[in-house]
């Protein structure tokens, strides 16, 4: 028998602790048991004794019950906290604080407490060493400020972030930040006088009031310390982000970014270790938004806030040293942005001096201990104080929508990928930003979901990379070891025998990367098969996405780039070389040409990818265009989309509204049923579909419901009896504003979207209906049941692929509806003949709608006039036939009329004589009820806002499992959006995010429908 591991040693062990404690008849409780359990939580496999214990519900049935009388034991705090962390880390957040409600404050106190203790050095010695129980503290911390929307913990963390931060900024920052915010100056005034008056209040109190002034800036001191030393990179690595978090978050923000900014944290951590951590707290310290009131600056008032900062350190200057300071004075402001022109023009100063117009200029001189500066790291965060801030909007254009080398085969990916799999108590923290409930403006949350989709991308693409240059076996000429050929092949990926930059375009005005750089691509395809030719030749078509490697000898990649096919201009069949024209990415190649490595010219193979595998450069382009645009989200949505305000202001409210229904209700029956809580239900005429129902004040009032003046004939009624709830959810979602539509598997969601998309489309005729789903089959699921229900064909419309398979003689792609369109005008012009020729008119009057036209003005609209004035004979019965009955040539001349009608609306198609001109048109003046998913919705987004297309409704099936960003694209599609309707259960599965880091660490499985 093969001997037990390590691990499931310690998990039987952990197993019978609890069986014998905890999990048996009685609770048998021992500070002993804690003890033991904290001895099993060391060691190398320590994580999967917390998992074990997470499992064996040790918090829930151990620890908390007896928190009142094992509170005062270190190692109790400690073990609680370990509990919390580990499910906080599995994503157990929406349960996690239920069972603290009464008690967390008390919690968070000895939490606290311990970690101040562990500071002063007067803390009892715990199990776990004193750096370990730092880190833990630290995590729980990062714990709760991801949760202050739940209301215990908000309670007791704020007071943390608090305004009496600022008594340890330097004045003069303080004073600056205040300028123009009157409110703000009477907040500090007020936090001042607690001080002042400090003996009248209790010893608890003034303890209180201490720990929240001091303990944020004393774990910044001890991260310094560490950083400045070299020590601890685990507390180190969970301070970064608990700062990154506290600065993401405008409510933690507020005060505290101040204080970051005033010491400097993130330019002092910014050694080899924690580069990328740091460098994103710096972001996260300098972004574009106003920290005390939350308003986003624009790109222009960002630019003037910081040629303001810059114009006053040269006042500074001119009042403190004129003569030595004469360069910096007359300098421009794009040179003293850049930190080495600044360092150049303060080499005249002494260091005296130098700190002398650092503390006149708001620079702090000395660091968190009170040690002044060496005069280099005074002159470095001097420079990178005033370094120019580099607004989001510049930021997205100088982003590469392809992942380069460095970001495919860098320590992120890595480290993503592998997250979780450590088993030591120390939880990795990522370079990632994170997805939450809110979000300091709309442009920071494009920024992140961008990053976020790139290194999703990036690790499947590395993937695909590795195996196609594995299999290609490429190894050094015996001529030039620099040189490379290929000993193995793959279908895949080719040689590269040339690639040759043909076109670089000038910048657009007011940016610096080209506007367009082309190239020609050789791909050499000799030796291949026939069928590895075809494939090639079908699959690699315009828009597609070449991945572009330069592999070196071993297998190992030096460069990868990307780049979007424009053409094909060879005619060469069968095997061969083959040459495209295609699209490199500007940014990308900027940044080449500005650090002269010659990447094109090593550039050695060409990969292609699985079409559904291959869209992460047109999503990715879409979020760039956002953040590189004014942001489009809907007033209404906005506060409720970043997370701030009240949740509820966006969803509308039935009360006192006069809502259509449409044939929703069956029988009068039905309609009492729904609203058998109100005080009754008065029906102003007999119950017949459509109706329209009037909404009293509250459930006291009556219920007035009325039948709709226009009544629809030959239409398929709606059979199904929803339910109350179903009813109000689509009586909502009738109404401006955003609705949930939430419901478990099986409860009808399908039927009531179809029945809202039904109200929609008869009750605002003029409005049109984006319906998105996460993918082809529910959309088609979708789709068909919206075809049943006898819906105008042609303004019906299906964009994407799957439409093929949609059941049914109809076509409602972009190509089957204009078929069909054409099809119905040869139809409706031979009837216009044929009335020609009834009249004995001469000519060929149906030969096109314009034709069509005049003949109904010139002769039939003339007739029927004179019918209408003389009387006679009815013009028009020989045309009619058998089907002319007398007394009714009203109707008669109302069908005819329809007919001209329907040919006007077709005839813009006889006009436009190209395909995707027609296309075009159908999209955006013909169509009423768009469907597609939600991918196609980002792929092709910025052909939709060239064209100007327009929506007034957003209907989204299966919202629970789309990720947050690809709920956006579509509510941001047209600018003036009423409605959003999103339909789903958060209880289901969440969107596929196969990375653990960013599944686990970064929250990229958030939907926004779980958010709302």
């Amino acid at each position: 028998m093969p001997p037990k591991s390590r691990k499931h040693t310690e998990s039987t062990g952990v197993d019978a602790v609890a069986q014998k404690h905890w999990l048996g008849k009685t609770v048998k409780w021992s500070t002993s048991v804690v003890t033991e359990i904290m001895h099993m939580c060391m060691g190398d496999s320590a994580r999967t004794t917390v998992q074990a214990l997470e499992r064996l519900q040790y918090l829930e049935l151990y620890l908390w019950p007896n928190f009142t009388c094992a509170r005062s034991n270190d190692d109790y705090i400690v073990s609680v906290l370990l509990m919390l962390n580990e499910k906080h880390e599995q994503g157990l957040q929406s349960s996690m604080w239920q069972m603290f409600s009464n008690d967390f404050g008390e919690l968070f106190d000895d939490a606290i407490g311990l970690m101040i203790r562990i500071m002063q050095g007067t803390a009892c010695e715990t199990v776990l060493d004193a750096w370990t129980v730092r880190s833990i503290v630290v995590r729980f911390l990062v714990a709760c400020f991801s949760s202050i929307e739940t209301a215990c913990v908000r309670d007791a963390c704020m007071p943390l972030v608090g305004v009496s931060l600022w008594h340890h900024v330097t004045p003069i920052v303080r004073d600056r930040s205040m300028e123009g915010v009157a409110q703000l100056r009477k907040f500090w005034k007020h936090e001042s006088k607690k001080w002042i008056v400090s003996a009248k209040v209790s010893e608890a109190e003034a303890v209180r009031r201490t720990r929240d002034r001091d303990f944020v800036p004393s774990l910044v001191r001890d991260l310094l310390r560490c950083v400045r030393e070299g020590e601890h990179d685990v507390f180190v690595a969970g301070m970064l982000e608990l700062l990154i978090d506290l600065g993401s978050q405008l409510a933690t923000r507020r005060y505290v970014n101040l204080l970051l900014d005033d010491w400097k944290v993130a330019e002092l951590c910014a050694c080899a270790s924690y580069v990328e951590l740091a460098q994103r707290l710096r972001n996260v310290v300098r972004f574009q938004v106003r920290d005390v009131t939350g308003q986003t600056l624009t790109a222009s008032e960002a630019s003037d806030r910081n040629y303001q900062r810059l114009v006053d350190l040269q006042l500074v200057a001119f009042e403190k040293l004129p003569d030595e300071l004469d360069a910096l004075i007359v300098a421009g402001a794009g040179r003293l942005g850049i930190p080495h022109e600044l360092n150049g023009l303060l080499k005249v100063l002494s260091f005296e001096q130098l700190l002398e117009f650092a503390q006149a200029v708001g620079v702090r001189t000395q660091d968190a201990d009170g040690s002044v500066y060496d005069e280099e790291q005074l002159r470095q965060l001097f420079c990178m104080h005033f370094e120019a801030r580099t607004s989001v909007e510049d930021r997205a254009r100088g982003m590469s929508a392809y992942p380069d080398e460095q970001v495919l085969f860098g320590s992120v990916v890595t480290a993503s990928d592998a997250y979780g799999r450590a088993s030591s108590l120390e939880y990795p923290v990522l370079a990632l930003p994170k997805l939450g409930l809110q979000f300091l403006s709309v442009h920071d949350y494009l920024l992140r979901c961008f990053e976020l989709l790139r290194i999703e991308s990036a690790s499947d693409i590395s993937s695909d990379i590795q195996d196609a240059v594995g299999r290609m076996q490429p190894q050094a000429t015996f001529e030039n070891s620099e040189e490379v050929h290929f000993e193995g092949w793959t279908r895949m990926a080719l040689p590269i025998k040339s690639l040759t930059i043909t076109d670089v375009q000038r910048p657009r005005v007011g940016e610096q990367e080209p506007s367009c750089v082309r190239a020609d691509l050789i791909v050499d395809l000799s030796g291949f098969t026939d069928v590895i030719c075809a494939e090639w030749d079908a699959s690699v078509r315009p828009r597609d996405v070449l991945i572009l490697a330069a592999a070196r000898a071993g297998g190992s990649v030096a460069y990868v780039r990307g780049c979007k096919v424009e053409a094909r201009v060879d005619d060469n069949e069968g095997a061969g070389e083959r040459q495209f024209r295609v699209l490199l990415d500007c940014a990308q190649y900027a940044q080449d040409i500005a650090s002269s490595n010659g990447v094109y010219d090593k550039l050695n193979v060409a990969i292609r990818r699985r079409p559904q595998a291959n869209n992460f450069k047109s999503v990715l382009e879409t979020v760039r265009a956002l953040m590189a645009a004014p942001p489009r989200v809907p007033k209404w949505l906005e506060p409720t989309f970043l997370g701030y305000g009240d949740p509820s202001a966006a969803c509308p409210k039935l009360a006192s509204t006069t809502v259509s229904f449409g044939d929703t209700f069956v029988s009068a029956d039905h309609v009492r049923a729904t609203f058998a809580e109100y005080a009754g239900v008065d029906f102003v005429d007999p119950f017949a579909s459509p109706c329209i129902i009037e909404y009293p004040a509250d459930t006291t009032g009556t219920v007035r419901v009325q039948s709709s003046e226009t009544q629809r004939r030959n239409v398929q009624a709606n059979q199904l009896e929803f339910t109350p709830m179903q009813v109000r959810a689509i009586g909502q979602s009738m109404l401006p504003g955003l609705t949930l539509v939430v419901g478990p598997p099986g409860t009808g969601k399908t039927d009531v979207a179809v029945q809202i998309v039904s109200n929609l489309y008869h009750a605002y005729p003029r409005e049109t209906i984006l319906l998105i789903t996460h993918s082809n089959q529910a959309l088609n699921q979708l789709f068909a049941k919206i075809v049943d229900l006898n819906i105008e064909p042609r303004h019906l419309l299906r964009l994407g692929h799957g439409e093929e398979e949609l059941d049914g003689d109809e076509r409602y792609s972009r190509a089957g509806r204009i078929d069909s369109y054409l099809e119905r005008r040869t139809e409706l012009l031979s009837r216009v003949q044929q009335l020609a020729e009834s009249l004995k008119v001469a000519g060929d009057m149906g030969y096109t709608c314009e034709t069509a036209r005049f003949f109904f003005v010139a002769h039939v609209r003339m007739r029927w006039e004179q019918y209408k004035k003389n009387g006679g004979n009815f013009p028009f019965a020989a045309y009619f036939g058998d089907q002319y009955v007398e007394g009714q040539e009203s109707q008669c001349f109302n069908e005819l009329q329809l007919l001209f009608d329907e040919l006007a609306e077709i005839q813009p198609f006889e006009l436009l004589r190209d395909h995707a001109s027609r296309a075009d048109y159908l999209l955006t003046q013909q169509a009423r009820i768009v469907a597609m998913t939600c991918t196609h919705a980002a792929m092709r987004f910025g052909e939709f806002q060239k064209l100007g297309v327009r929506f007034d409704t957003v209907v989204m099936e299966e919202a629970a499992q789309v990720l947050d960003i690809e709920t956006f694209v579509p509510l941001v599609l047209a600018p003036n959006v009423k409605r959003a309707v999103l339909i789903g259960d958060h209880n289901q599965l969440p969107p596929v995010v196969k990375s653990p880091g960013l599944r686990m660490f970064a929250n990229m499985e958030q939907s926004m429908f779980a958010r709302m």
